[in-house]
């Protein structure tokens, strides 16, 4: 049975794709499955299997300038804006020590030795330091050099040879390390702009360094020269030199003996260069990633070889993670590390397997639902603003732009897509658009709406390449007097409706864009039109924090749902249009009942606009995604929800099955710890109450069997039942006996003793009084009956003998009060207040005067009786 026979109670989080990567620097793990990224201020950890964030390191507001995760795994240091380093032990993420760099400026690049016991520091103020981490103190201050560090490395011996590489500025500078002492051995000048990376060769004789300048120089470190500039007419940003055994492309065996090195820089072209003969070897065809509009934006940050994958990690302008194969240079993993603005999103492919996302860009974001790979789609020029689906081809979608522009997609079987139309018309940006069946209408700021007629290819085999088409506009309407928000087609696709920021919602017939009501109502512009999936009415999403729901027969309001406290953003109908969902600018997700008009859960998981509402055909997956740069994944539970019920309830049944043998047979021990292991306060009370009711000499005994875990959750529920009147025997019993069997000593020692003690006070005192209260009052109904019964049995019909008052009161505590009620003080200071004023002549009476009046009273009484 599908899940829209059903109305949903319930959606939970499946997966939050938040903003993981904002810098310009990753560390990818030695086994490949994690990519440690540095993120504003902290560092997020990413599985590169799954693209979902794992863990995520947060460094109290200060940026994050630097990362260095140690060779063999072990632990992550953590530079920051304000120079401190801290350190975290891998995979746990725990803090386990944070000192002061003393370097006056912030960390700008650091690296670890081999052996993950080293690790040099550079920072902005020229300065650089060595550092013991597992000594825990620092071994050389380096000094000498000029300039902002950007390069630091290590001899890859340091027992054979103690140095250390660092670029600061144009310059390259060689430490020599001694116990104790540095030595500045020398440094390196032919670049004229800053060094980007360098890295020796596999035998330590030569240095490879790029830079801004356009150039790689390879250095003769023996003698401390250049021994070949080779200029590349790019500036430089990352650099790789072969690692043995593995294939590049262009390289062959007749260049096994050259030192070749992969270069990428500003261009985004990766290339493969012979660096001793100043040879390309290689060049790849095209930029990795399509260039933004502005000039000077460098769009490759960072190059390095992850060994265990055989790929180059590289790092872009836009903060996307590329995986590159080594021997090809193409692209087989991408991550988005962060999205901006999502502004729309939609589920593509056979099965939905597929999710395009428009982010704040030219480019469509494609993920794999499965891994959360990401592919990037290159076609539009200016941002994109809306995404459409077509009814019937899940392969198909489309999309529209802020360059005027509509374009038609395919989706492929590797998670790209071919751009097969295209639709130019619009004089301003299309900020919506739809696909329908046959045709495909778009509507944008110039206040009109176009409808296209698609092209036949859409109906021909997926798999056969299709060339771009462009496809002709049959009709064209001024649809309002402002920017066209959304558009939506009717199930049979005969009416079309559209939302505006004229704050009206107007329904078209579909063949000929002739207008067929207008709906005016509400007060702000609309956002989303939504018609019904099985009746004829349209739901609208406003501005003014209302979704209103209209008939289409006289353009009516027939419901108004309110509950948002911000505007509405999008509404999608749910359950055969008995539900709604609808998002807000406040961020907020609602499930909406229409029938009732009452909103059944609120989600809140973005913190700002939530422009993007995604939700499968079968309803079981939402995508939302907003303005705090967040792709979150809902999933249906309600299934899930009525199956843990139903299964609660079962187990509660069983449990009280079990409970109830356990009390006929009269186990008290048992039955009261199954109650206590279950947490369950009134159950045990009734045990307790049973207890006392049929064996109350048994309870001690059942209290002395209890371990001290099972006293102090017994403790928590008597200070619950001591509440309350009528449980207060049995929480009074219980405290008795404990009172009197366990040594004080004891007693303290049990979890949450002291605010126990503190809950059962109060309520205790209470008790106290209301009985004291009830055996005075007892005590006089006591002694009326018993005169009632002389006078019954006395054979005249003399008249008893009446007390005075004083007398009266006098005698009552003889009758009935306790011992334990006449020691207390408060209690018979009570009874005085109560007794009426005499003569003090009385008062001054001794004792025996007074001994003497009682028994002439008591007397008298019996004879008159």
């Amino acid at each position: 049975m599908g899940s829209k026979a059903f109305l949903k109670t319930n959606y939970a989080v499946e997966a939050k794709y938040d903003a993981y990567f904002t810098g310009q620097q990753v560390q990818v793990t030695s086994d490949s499955g994690w990519v440690l990224c540095e993120c504003g201020d902290g560092v997020g950890v990413v599985s590169l299997a799954t693209g979902k964030v794992t863990g995520r390191i947060t460094c109290e507001e200060d940026q994050v300038t630097s990362i260095a995760l140690a060779p063999d795994d072990s632990s992550l240091v953590v530079a920051l804006k304000s120079t401190s380093l801290q350190q975290y032990n891998w995979p746990g993420l725990e803090l386990m020590r944070s000192f002061r760099s003393y370097h006056k400026g912030p960390i700008t690049t650091m690296t670890w030795d081999t052996t993950s016991t080293l690790l040099v520091t550079g920072a902005a103020d020229s300065s650089a330091r060595v550092w013991d981490l597992r000594q825990k103190y620092c071994t050389h201050s380096l000094k000498g050099a000029t300039g902002v560090f950007s390069v630091v490395l290590f001899h890859p011996d340091l027992s054979e040879r103690a140095c250390v590489y660092g670029a600061a500025g144009t310059t390259i500078y060689i430490w020599r390390l001694e116990a104790g002492s540095s030595e500045l051995e020398g440094s390196l000048d032919a670049h004229h702009s800053t060094v980007t990376a360098m890295q020796l060769t596999q035998d330590c004789k030569h240095l490879v360094s790029c830079g801004l300048d356009r150039v790689m120089v390879l250095w003769e470190l023996e003698s401390l020269s250049s021994k070949k500039v080779v200029v590349v007419l790019e500036s430089l940003s990352g650099l790789s030199l072969q690692p043995p055994g593995t294939l590049l492309p262009g390289v062959t065996q007749e260049h096994d003996q050259n030192i070749i090195a992969t270069v990428v820089g500003d261009k985004g072209v990766p290339s493969v260069w012979a660096v001793d003969i100043g040879r390309e070897l290689w060049r790849a065809p095209g930029p990795l990633v399509t260039p933004p509009d502005q000039e000077g934006v460098t769009l490759i940050n960072q190059l390095a070889h992850c060994p265990s994958l055989n790929s180059f990690v590289m790092t872009t302008y836009d903060h996307s993670i590329l995986m590159v194969h080594t021997s090809s240079m193409e692209v087989w993993k991408q991550l988005a590390g962060y999205n901006e603005q999502i502004l729309d999103a939609v589920f593509v492919g056979e099965g939905e397997t597929h999710l395009v996302v428009a982010t704040n860009s030219i480019q469509l974001q494609v993920y794999d639902c499965s891994t959360f790979n990401c592919r990037l789609l290159f076609g539009h020029t200016a941002l994109v603003l809306s995404l459409t689906t077509h009814p019937t081809l899940p392969q198909v979608f489309a999309s529209s732009s802020h360059d005027n522009t509509a374009l038609v997609w395919r989706l492929r079987s590797d998670g790209l897509a071919d751009c097969i139309a295209s639709a130019v018309g619009h004089t301003l940006s299309v900020g919506t658009i739809v696909l329908a069946q046959g045709f495909m209408i778009t509507g944008g700021r110039d206040m009109c709406i176009k409808k296209w007629k698609t092209d036949k290819e859409l109906n021909k085999d997926h798999n056969r390449e299709v060339k771009m088409t462009s496809m002709t506009s049959t009709h064209t309407e001024k649809a309002h007097e402002k920017d066209i928000n959304s558009m939506c087609v009717s199930v049979n696709g005969k009416l079309l409706a559209s939302g505006s920021q004229d704050k009206t919602a107007k329904v078209w017939r579909s063949d000929n864009l002739s207008l067929v009501g207008t709906m005016q109502g509400h007060k702000r512009g609309v956002w989303h039109v939504q018609f019904s999936p099985v009746d004829e009415v349209l739901a609208t999403a406003s501005a003014d924090a209302t979704i209103r729901i209209w008939t289409l027969a006289d353009c009516a309001t027939v419901a108004t749902l309110e509950g948002h406290n911000m505007g509405v953003l999008r509404v999608h109908w749910l359950s055969q249009g008995q539900q709604l969902l609808s998002t807000s600018s406040d961020g907020l997700l609602k499930l909406w009942n229409v029938r009732t008009r009452q909103c059944c859960q609120t989600y809140d998981e973005h913190e700002d606009k939530a422009w993007a509402l995604a939700v499968s055909r079968d309803e079981a997956r939402v995508v939302t995604g907003g303005e705090d740069s967040k792709l979150v994944l809902w999933n249906d539970v309600t299934q899930l929800d009525q199956q843990k019920a139903q299964a609660e309830a079962d187990r509660l049944a069983a449990e009280e099955q079990t409970l109830a043998n356990l009390l006929k047979d009269k186990k008290w021990t048992k039955a009261l710890r199954i109650a206590i292991g279950l947490s369950q306060p009134f159950r045990a009370l009734r045990v307790v109450r049973e207890l006392l009711d049929e064996t109350p000499d048994q309870l001690p005994m059942v209290v002395a069997k209890l371990n001290q875990d099972h006293l102090a959750t017994l403790l928590g529920f008597i200070s619950q039942w001591n509440t309350k009147t009528k449980n207060s025997r049995e929480a009074q019993s219980i405290v008795n006996v404990m009172l009197k069997s366990r040594l004080p000593e004891d007693l303290e020692s049990l979890v949450g003793w002291r605010t126990t003690l503190e809950a059962l006070l109060p309520y205790t005192e209470r008790h106290y009084h209301r009985a004291s209260a009830l055996h005075q009052s007892s005590a006089i109904i006591t002694y009326m009956a018993s005169a009632l019964s002389l006078s019954h049995q006395s054979q005249g019909t003399l008249t008893p003998y009446v007390m005075n008052e004083l007398d009266l009161l006098r005698t009552i505590p003889s009758v009935s009060i306790k011992k334990e009620e006449e020691d207390d003080s408060d209690l018979r200071a009570a009874v005085q207040d109560s007794v009426m004023e005499v003569d003090t002549d009385v008062e001054m009476k001794n004792e025996e005067e007074s001994h003497d009046d009682t028994n002439v009273t008591y007397q008298t009484i019996t004879r008159h009786i």
